[in-house]
């Protein structure tokens, strides 16, 4: 097992940050922001936009995916050779996802601006009085409501989408996409924000969309996804189900 070094913000996990959410949507409404992330990754691992890597982004959405998108990615990384002592002869597999970089025993680093993200804790600050977290009770600093909440992750999601583009242009492949997306909701972020990003991607040719049509599917069995945006396991936004309930939060948002 490896380790690259990341240097984290000095940030207690259990003490929120409340930063202005009108500077939170400009930050990651930039292009720039996609940068970061590339650099992020980078550091925990040089071989993510190194020649001839190939890069396998993965997305979830709807309940249940969560977990299976985080084994495939474990998968991948533990026999795909993403670690700087593999033999550069070799095809080398690295998997990403919108959290952070893992590495070959499965370590997730998260990258600081996804932590930064968590200890905003904006979606639990959407209320209208006094907010609670972590059973401490603040203040509300700034006003926020569920489209900004969901507007921040959403462009978050979108620049970590757009993160193929550096790569496929520093590997020299095209970058794989892993969907699992069943029971996705139409509003979520996925609908509303990666799936028109991977949608412009694909049609550049920077990625390859699979879209898993079941929880177990295997990224070696052809048989088990479906091909491209659109496909029969990645309906588009406008046949997928309406979200049933307005409760959104970290374990949902998706």
């Amino acid at each position: 097992m490896y380790r690259y070094p990341v240097i984290y913000p000095n940030y207690n996990v259990y003490t929120p940050i409340f930063t202005n959410p009108s500077l939170k949507v400009a930050i990651t409404g930039k292009s720039s922001f996609t940068n970061t992330l590339v650099e992020q990754a980078y550091r925990v691992n040089p071989l993510f936009v190194q020649k001839g890597t190939q890069i396998h982004m993965f997305y979830w959405s709807g309940p249940g995916n969560h977990g299976s998108a985080m084994r495939l990615i474990d998968t991948i990384n533990a026999i795909g050779k993403c670690g700087p002592s593999s033999p550069q002869t070799s095809q080398i597999n690295c998997a990403i996802w919108d959290e952070g970089v893992p590495d070959t025993g499965g370590q997730i680093y998260w990258y600081p601006e996804y932590f930064q993200m968590n200890v905003e804790h904006w979606y639990d600050r959407v209320a209208s009085g006094p907010i609670t977290i972590f059973g401490k009770q603040y203040p509300k600093f700034f006003s926020i409501d569920l489209n900004t909440a969901n507007l921040i992750w959403g462009q978050y999601s979108a620049r970590y989408a757009e993160m193929a583009t550096v790569f496929n242009a520093q590997t020299g492949n095209v970058v794989d996409v892993w969907c699992f997306v069943q029971g996705a909701r139409a509003g979520r972020v996925f609908y509303a924000y990666e799936y028109p990003t991977i949608e412009k991607l694909e049609a550049k040719k920077i990625v390859k969309v699979h879209c898993a049509k079941n929880q177990n599917a295997d990224w070696q069995n052809p048989d088990d996804w479906t091909e491209g945006l659109g496909s029969a396991a990645c309906p588009p936004p406008s046949s997928a189900p309406l979200a049933a309930d307005t409760n959104v939060n970290m374990s949902n948002y998706k």
